[in-house]
């Protein structure tokens, strides 16, 4: 990427993406067990469940849903709506 006027804060690349989940614990099973990510130490300063993961050079932050019961059912993959895509 280009360190110029075009990039004045000399961006690099992607550090971590944030996800909010229903279950820390699925979705950790889901991240490690399926894609090969692995946890990693997160600050105990944070008075929230969550979990950090890492692999492949990308950082996948898991914070558990305020309220899980109510969120969004997805019932149909859209792809105009949040994901997240890996080359593979």
């Amino acid at each position: 990427m280009k360190e110029t006027a075009e990039n004045p804060l000399h961006l690099k690349s992607v550090n971590h993406i944030s996800l909010v989940c229903k279950s820390v614990e699925e979705s950790i099973d889901f991240y490690q067990r399926v894609l090969g990510f692995f946890p990693i130490r997160r600050p105990g300063s944070f008075d929230f469940d969550g979990a950090w993961l890492f692999g492949y050079g990308i950082g996948i932050h898991l914070l558990r849903a305020e309220d899980p019961e109510n969120l969004p059912k997805k019932t149909e993959i859209n792809p105009k709506d949040n994901h997240i895509s890996f080359q593979v």
